[in-house]
């Protein structure tokens, strides 16, 4: 969010969190990493933060998180832009369903410059971002204590080798059809996490939800093409929130 809180908060009031076991929040061994606890650690924040309702962005995983939180609790969620979310086709990366193997998943998430760097370049298509900055700073999180049990106890709980779990899919698509909100889904049609085609899964469930569709664009819209994004969020809000 680093190319996009200045300018969304020109206009709205931008609250960013770190999710349970991810960035610089606790990850404890014990707790749940199911997308629903997520959703419930959200709303927990909220709370905290004595915000009863929010428009949410968010991407990837974070898409899929704001999605349940809609679905959960409607009344506290005004609008969701979603970029790209997890888990709503069966397909994903080969290094991720490759890391949810047990041996394999260790060997494949041991923080390096190099093993990192390969994975970032695939999150963009313009590969010019992938700095050794950018790389660096993901390398110092993922050798936080514990970052990459959780990351992998987290993975394994929603793909294995073949890819998105079928049974968690299809409970998500359920609850996605429960979302009551207006949304906008943004994707880079060279996403090489999530293919693009997981928008023809999604639009039959999401109702009252507009399609951006950028070419020339990784996983990383608000990153890769953080302007037009920005600018596409704020137009979204104004009409939405």
């Amino acid at each position: 969010m680093g190319h996009n809180i200045a300018a969304l908060a020109t206009q709205h009031r931008v609250i960013t969190l770190d999710l349970l076991g991810c960035g610089l929040s606790d990850k404890p061994l014990d707790a749940n990493y199911d997308m629903q606890s997520q959703a419930r650690f959200v709303f927990a924040f909220m709370d905290a933060m004595g915000l009863s309702h929010a428009s949410m962005v968010g991407n990837s995983m974070g898409g899929r998180i704001a999605l349940e939180c809609a679905a959960m609790y409607p009344e506290r969620v005004r609008s969701l832009v979603l970029s790209a979310p997890a888990g709503v086709g069966r397909d994903t990366l080969f290094n991720f369903r490759l890391a949810s193997i047990p041996y394999m998943g260790k060997v494949l998430t041991k923080p390096s410059l190099f093993g990192l760097g390969m994975i970032w370049k695939l999150a963009f298509h313009d590969k010019s971002y992938v700095t050794h900055d950018l790389v660096a700073e993901e390398v110092a999180l993922a050798k936080l204590p514990n970052a990459q049990t959780v990351f992998r106890k987290t993975l394994r709980g929603v793909l294995n080798f073949g890819g998105f779990l079928e049974a968690p899919r299809k409970a998500f698509h359920v609850r996605i059809q429960q979302v009551q909100c207006t949304s906008l889904v943004i994707w880079g049609k060279q996403d090489q996490f999530l293919p693009v085609t997981h928008v023809a899964v999604l639009k039959p469930l999401l109702a009252n939800a507009e399609y951006e569709l950028i070419d020339d664009c990784g996983h990383v819209p608000m990153t890769e093409i953080a302007e037009r994004f920005n600018q596409m969020t704020l137009t979204f809000l104004s009409s939405h929130a």
